[in-house]
């Protein structure tokens, strides 16, 4: 989120923050419990600055906990997608996108409180897609020079976006290249 900040001083319109993940047609659904969404047409999410993609841990065991399983995520990145920690129930929510996913999980015998969510893209492949968006304005998408930066939204399991001004161009490119898929939780 500092980065979001220090963008914000620099630029004079808002900024969006855009969730974009690989493959499928459907928009994302939310939990009841969870920020409210928006849906620009193309189906892409919209969130606000600002928005808390990623609350910050409250004790040092559940921070060690959540490290240890983005370094699992990332080594095993076609199984797993990213944990997050969800600050309503207390608890790490770690990704899996195959059954082998799920033993590894179980494996890793994680000492704090935590569930397991399904998710359709593993860490590997949003990490691909982050590194694919630095290219964008290279390979001549256009208004691609309005994104800011990416990173991971460990919360919804996707890439993150930040532009600096909303762009149908730009967004419809993006539902093109990296097409949506809903998310699905226990």
């Amino acid at each position: 989120m500092k980065a979001l900040v220090a963008v914000r001083r620099f630029v004079p319109v808002v900024l969006l923050a855009l969730l974009v993940v690989a493959c499928g047609p459907e928009p994302p659904t939310r939990p009841d419990d969870s920020p409210s969404a928006k849906l620009h047409p193309t189906g892409i999410l919209l969130v606000d600055v600002g928005e808390q993609i990623q609350p910050l841990l409250p004790a040092e065991a559940l921070k060690q906990a959540f490290s240890d399983a983005t370094v699992l995520a990332e080594a095993n990145g076609n199984d797993l997608g990213f944990p997050w920690f969800d600050s309503s129930s207390g608890e790490l929510v770690l990704s899996a996108v195959t059954a082998r996913g799920r033993e590894l999980i179980t494996a890793a015998s994680i000492a704090a409180p935590h569930g397991i969510r399904d998710v359709a893209h593993g860490a590997a492949e949003l990490i691909r897609i982050q590194d694919e968006v630095t290219r964008l304005r290279s390979q001549g998408v256009p208004d691609a020079e309005l994104i800011y930066g990416v990173s991971r939204d460990h919360r919804d399991n996707r890439t993150l976006i930040v532009i600096s001004a909303m762009s149908r161009p730009l967004l419809d490119a993006l539902a093109e290249r990296f097409p949506l898929t809903p998310l699905r939780y226990e």
